[in-house]
């Protein structure tokens, strides 16, 4: 970074130095003659709402040109080479150039679309791009589409071009001077709701833009990945930082190339790792930029995504790395609707296409999730004396000490007698008093005892039982019901089959079944 007070000029310059700054002229001669064209392209006249004050300013002669590379020495704000474009719904394609002064006399945003009720939003480009990036562009598709903005485009591509990245380095300060210039004209219409969206090292061009701001602190600053080359070692009045805004918001997509690994703001979002993004590994795409700038699409979709892009903490990401930060259930909200009391680091994941939001998931163990603090009494809860054991099939013994038919939901069916609710020969333990259950009194038996009760049945009764039909139908379809009735207890037998394979037919129950 150069200084204007600190630069000297020799008087008389040694041979030798004199001789290599010819030969980098001479070599940089073609690249010099490409800036001009390119320069001269984006300062083509543009079709304005507005009218543009006459007046310019010249490029200040203690400027350094090497090739298509300046620094600027010296310059003082309003500049030609950075412009200012506004958007609203009164003009969502038609840009109106802004012209800001030091004054708001001198300044035309009184004349313009802009209103001090709506929110403003700056967004600034950063290094070998301009305004019209497609990306950058969508975002005020998506602001407009959403509600009523002021859409303010930072255009300081002259002073950014490739590959001059080391003089687009040093030109942040003055442009961020400039944008605090603005910034000052916006306070003066009545409104301090601003939002500074830097993407790249337009992100780092917004940390002078709070530095020049003296006591007004910035509501908000989102960094889209800001960039890493000559702000690794930069300190904190020269890089993006917490103390740039009342609320610093980062999302990281290209750390370690061409984004920085090291958190910038109050709540830091790495997504995917923060390192490559899904889907930039595609045959003829360029991995690194491609996932540099899906930091401005994430950002852009967010603004009206209804699925949202959502995070859980880290405490750092070496503990990321080691594997010690497994998605959880405790997430927060990255990009537009961010909740401004969001702190700390968090990693969030997303599609590898657009739309790229996955939503807020609810299947996840809620790790790093505080407890809740209940006030007041603390609860009690009174549980009953404990009793001894019981089986809990005695509870369901009827009058015979046969278990209850409710205990299997039998339905109930109705039959003549009271004492036999299945209405099938009963086991009794004696078979006085029993007439009139069975209905077969033995005439040689005066005393009225049953004969044909299971305890006393012979042989040839037995057998009779045993040939007793089985109705298969029924059977399946207790089974479908979830009951059972009294018939499967009956011994299953099929006419016409001898024992033998009576008995083999009767293993497969399953399969006779099916």
């Amino acid at each position: 970074m150069y200084k204007s007070t600190t630069w000297k000029y020799p008087t008389t310059a040694p041979s030798t130095a004199i001789t290599f700054c010819i030969s980098v002229l001479i070599s940089l001669s073609n690249c010099q003659a490409k800036s001009f064209y390119n320069n001269a392209a984006l300062a083509a006249p543009e079709t304005t709402t507005t009218s543009v004050p006459s007046t310019t300013t010249s490029p200040n002669a203690r400027d350094i040109v090497i090739g298509p590379c300046r620094w600027v020495i010296g310059r003082t704000c309003p500049d030609t080479d950075i412009r200012f474009y506004l958007y609203t719904r009164r003009n969502p394609v038609d840009r109106q150039c802004l012209h800001i002064d030091e004054t708001m006399d001198k300044s035309n945003l009184t004349s313009s679309n802009f209103n001090p009720r709506y929110q403003t939003k700056i967004i600034i480009h950063g290094y070998n791009a301009d305004m019209f990036m497609g990306s950058l562009q969508r975002l005020r598709h998506e602001y407009l589409m959403r509600d009523e903005y002021n859409i303010i485009y930072v255009d300081w591509a002259i002073l950014s071009p490739g590959p001059c990245y080391m003089s687009a380095v040093h030109n942040t300060k003055h442009v961020g001077a400039c944008v605090a210039q603005l910034v000052e004209r916006i306070l003066e219409m009545g409104t301090t709701d601003i939002h500074v969206i830097g993407f790249s090292l337009g992100a780092q061009l917004a940390n002078y833009v709070a530095r020049n701001l003296g006591s007004f602190m910035l509501p908000r600053i989102t960094g889209l990945d800001p960039a890493m080359p000559l702000f690794i070692t930069a300190g904190v009045n020269d890089k993006l930082d917490p103390s740039d805004a009342v609320f610093v918001d980062v999302i990281h997509t290209n750390a370690f190339v061409q984004g920085k690994i090291e958190r910038c703001g109050h709540a830091d979002f790495y997504m995917n790792g923060g390192v490559m993004q899904p889907g930039c590994n595609k045959p003829g795409t360029n991995p690194f930029g491609c996932s540099h700038q899906r930091a401005v699409e994430y950002f852009q979709e967010s603004i009206r995504s209804r699925k949202g892009f959502w995070g859980w903490a880290c405490s750092s990401y070496m503990s990321y790395l080691f594997g010690m930060c497994p998605p959880t259930n405790y997430l927060l909200e990255a990009g537009e609707d961010i909740k401004t009391s969001t702190r700390g680091m968090f990693l969030a994941e997303t599609n590898d296409t657009a739309p790229y939001a996955l939503g807020k998931w609810t299947d996840l163990p809620t790790l790093g999730k505080q407890k809740p603090v209940t006030t007041g009494s603390p609860i009690t809860i009174t549980l009953p004396p404990p009793t001894g054991f019981q089986d809990p099939l005695l509870r369901h013994i009827d009058q015979w000490n046969k278990l209850d038919t409710n205990f299997n939901h039998i339905e109930h069916q109705p039959t003549p007698y009271a004492q036999d609710p299945l209405g099938e020969n009963w086991t009794y333990f004696s078979g006085v008093g029993t007439s009139d259950i069975t209905g077969d009194i033995n005439d040689n038996n005066p005393a009225g005892e049953i004969n044909n009760s299971v305890e006393e049945q012979s042989a040839e009764d037995e057998e009779k039982v045993l040939e007793a039909p089985l109705y298969w139908q029924e059977y399946r379809r207790n089974l479908t019901k979830g009951h059972i009735e009294t018939s499967i207890f009956k011994v299953p037998h099929i006419e016409g089959e001898e024992e033998s394979v009576k008995k083999s037919s009767r293993q497969p129950r399953l399969n006779e079944i099916n």
